[in-house]
């Protein structure tokens, strides 16, 4: 920030007026449930890695709980040191293009357990089996920004201030990467704005090539689309 003048000053107070004049801040989600229904009934809630390792087991059973517990204990201290914690970005695109791990197979935590358990006995990585399963999603979210942690909120200052400084000044350098955010509670479905499930979503894990999803609507979807049927329908009538 020093290309700003008396930055020292300036900026601080900047982020302040910032955080009190926005509510929110928009963010995004990728993920892959089987249903989103419990999101939109109690939101978007932090990882729980009991609850993902009895996931794991319902859709691996054939995983000897030996071979199991052993992923569970490479990963140290993660179930502890991550509990709780919901990870979100500031743009949508770069979920899709930087991201698309999260959407294409799903928790963070459940590939980390793939990638140590590696191949299954049908010859194929455990981490490609997880897209078996669920629907590739993309959560649109309003973050209340008072669960947002201040050196978040600063990041975000730093980005608008660039780009104002770009535009002020007609010099275009471009932008870092968009703020990423983790929120340690969870956020209730109110603020969960909307939701998609991309068509093509670039593949970190096989080389950045592009991923083409068959699943394009959820349950949700489908209520959506009955309502919308029906309120057509009393139109016509």
């Amino acid at each position: 920030m020093s290309w700003l003048p008396d930055w020292e000053d300036v900026f601080p107070e900047f982020v302040h007026s910032l955080s009190e004049h926005y509510a929110h801040l928009k963010a995004f989600h990728g993920c892959r449930p089987l249903s989103l229904s419990s999101y939109y009934a109690h939101g978007l809630r932090g990882q729980d890695a009991d609850q993902l390792v009895l996931q794991f087991q319902a859709m691996f059973p054939e995983v000897p709980a030996t071979d199991l517990n052993a992923a569970i204990g490479s990963l140290g201290d993660r179930s502890t040191r991550e509990r709780g914690a919901i990870w979100l970005v500031g743009d949508d695109r770069e979920m899709i293009e930087q991201y698309g791990h999260y959407i294409i197979q799903g928790s963070e935590y459940l590939m980390a357990l793939a990638a140590h358990l590696g191949v299954s006995p049908r010859g194929e990585d455990y981490r490609f089996l997880l897209r078996e399963r669920g629907i590739p999603t993309v959560l649109e979210v309003d973050i209340p920004i008072e669960i947002v942690q201040w050196r978040d909120i600063e990041e975000v200052a730093r980005m608008v201030l660039s780009v104002w400084g770009q535009e002020v000044t007609k010099r275009r350098v471009g932008s870092g990467p968009s703020p990423c955010y983790v929120i340690r509670r969870t956020i209730d479905a109110q603020y969960i704005r909307n939701h998609t499930h991309p068509d093509k979503i670039l593949d970190p894990h096989r080389g950045y090539i592009q991923y083409r999803n068959r699943q394009r609507t959820c349950d949700l979807c489908a209520a959506d689309t009955g309502t919308e049927d029906a309120g057509a329908a009393r139109t016509r009538t």
